[in-house]
């Protein structure tokens, strides 16, 4: 079932219940409409800053209107108007809300502003505004997006339409269905687990204790922990994570959650782009988490992805626990408090984040380190054990030593490329009908699925291979950056980001004032490998 459909059927249900008076029943239905927002916007699914921002819009709405009638009760005009039971020109009605006209009579102050418009296709099962469906004359509700909670007193800003929009514009769709059941409160359950993307306990370690790898880092944090809790606090210093990508920065930011019994609140900062869409989008994200007004863990991923205006934002929430946020386009700033939380910050690229942020960070700064083939070895193990990844288990699942043994030189000394290699051997085990025809990972399986890939002995892939070609015939003996991701296909940000950390790291490519040029140790390689 989709969320759209998951939505159709809560709102109908809150409706009868506004309709038959049942005030208990009509709360009930708005808190699980709500939940379901925020469990949707709580997904690390893709969507970009800007979907996530307007998702957040929804959630207030509905946040907002149990707001209403716990103080004015069913009877009051908004509520009998937002359920279709009224007709009242001066009072938006669902579709109304939906297509973000009408802003100035939301029935509640904190709506989070936004911009672009919001898109009610596929939310309305009938074009036009004030749509009804076929059931009781009731206006169909919305359909996959996420907002964030009620804030506190602001005057609301609704989404600025674009020009020639009339009626119905576009409410982003979530790039995931929610199942079949209606999601619990996404940010945590008992013991600060998190519901969403990074919460696969049977495929990633579930706790600091089980965690394979960066030592140095996991038992200085369980003695900050153990700390902690003897002094009755659930909250750290801030923490800042070094490291290039794949080696378990996000997983270690959801088990220090776990392992303090908080909630986990995660920012994905490489959606950052616009910088007033991000400024807003931050400004949701934290009044979110101050709204719960309960320890959490604050994660900023990719936080070098922030603007500088935006990371030095950040410093009033470090030096005082409260936010205080840059001036909008109207020159109003927001201040928003948060108490007993813990910030950590991953980045994969320290350069590019503010020495006052790192300042801030000192006494729990780590760098993460590549994983050491017998560490691969043990997580190849781990993984095998649990049936493999959750979407794609397999009871009884087998992958041999050799197997093993295969994959380790081209799993780079990370996580990530385990993770991606086990999901691509585990395709290898079915035929061409989908029928799965073994369960064991042999030497046969992965060097066919090495082949398939292009992925050499040391884990080099078709363009890592291309890149260096382009190296070693050049007669200038240096290429500058952009020059060489010209020369292969490349954007130079994805060149400098995802292809040369790798080849440095293996020191196949030297970076000095004149460019980029091939190492001794890759010329031999490639002279070996022709």
């Amino acid at each position: 079932m989709s969320f759209a459909d998951i939505f159709r059927v809560k709102y109908r249900e809150t409706r009868r219940a506004a309709k038959a008076g049942d005030e208990a029943g009509t709360l009930k239905g708005l808190a699980e409409l709500y939940q379901l927002f925020a469990a949707q916007y709580s997904l690390q699914n893709g969507d970009s800053i800007v979907t996530k921002a307007k998702l957040s819009y929804w959630q207030e709405v509905f946040g907002g209107y149990i707001g209403v009638i716990r103080k004015n009760g069913l009877r009051d005009r908004r509520v009998q108007k937002f359920f279709g039971l009224i007709e009242d020109d001066d009072i938006p009605s669902l579709g109304d809300i939906l297509s973000g006209t009408d802003g100035e009579f939301l029935p509640f102050a904190g709506a989070p502003a936004h911009d672009g418009e919001i898109d009610v296709a596929g939310i309305i099962d009938m074009p036009g505004e004030g749509a009804r469906s076929e059931e009781a004359g009731s206006v169909a509700p919305p359909a996959e997006e996420t907002p964030v909670a009620p804030a506190e007193a602001v005057k609301p800003i609704h989404p600025e339409q674009s020009e020639g929009v009339a009626t119905e514009p576009d409410l982003p769709k979530p790039s995931q269905d929610m199942g079949e059941d209606l999601p619990a409160m996404p940010a945590q359950n008992g013991e600060g687990e998190h519901n969403g993307e990074h919460a696969s306990a049977s495929f990633d370690p579930d706790s600091l204790e089980t965690f394979i790898g960066q030592q140095h880092i996991v038992k200085p944090l369980l003695k900050e922990i153990a700390i902690a809790k003897a002094q009755g606090r659930r909250y750290l210093d801030n923490i800042l994570l070094l490291g290039n990508p794949g080696l378990g920065k996000s997983t270690l930011m959801r088990l220090i959650a776990k392992a303090l019994g908080v909630r986990f609140e995660w920012m994905d900062c490489s959606q950052y782009r616009n910088s007033q869409q991000s400024l807003k989008a931050l400004q949701n994200f934290l009044m979110k988490v101050a709204r719960e007004n309960e320890p959490v863990v604050i994660a900023f991923d990719e936080i070098h992805m922030l603007t500088e205006e935006l990371q030095s934002s950040l410093l009033t929430l470090l030096n005082s626990r409260v936010y205080v946020s840059p001036p909008d386009v109207n020159g109003n700033i927001k201040r928003i408090p948060i108490d007993n939380f813990t910030f950590i910050a991953a980045t994969t690229d320290d350069d590019k984040v503010l020495n006052t942020i790192k300042d801030r960070c000192l006494r729990l700064k780590f760098q993460m380190v590549d994983y050491t083939p017998d560490e691969l070895k043990r997580i190849y193990k781990v993984k095998i054990a649990s049936g493999g990844p959750k979407d794609q288990r397999i009871e009884g699942l087998r992958m041999t030593d050799e197997a093993i043994d295969i994959s380790i030189p081209r799993s780079r000394g990370s996580m990530r490329y385990v993770d991606a290699f086990i999901g691509g051997f585990m395709n290898e085990l079915y035929d061409e009908n989908g029928i799965l025809v073994s369960k064991t990972i042999d030497r046969s399986v992965v060097e066919r699925y090495f082949e398939e890939k292009g992925i050499d002995a040391i884990g080099l892939e078709k363009k890592d291979l291309e890149i260096l070609r382009v190296l070693e015939e050049d007669p200038s003996g240096a290429m500058g950056a952009e020059t060489l991701s010209a020369r292969v296909g490349l954007d130079p940000k994805k060149y400098l980001s995802e292809y040369e950390p790798y080849l440095i790291k293996i020191g196949f490519v030297n970076v000095s004032g004149r460019g980029r040029s091939l190492t001794e140790k890759a010329i031999k390689y490639l002279k070996e490998s022709k």
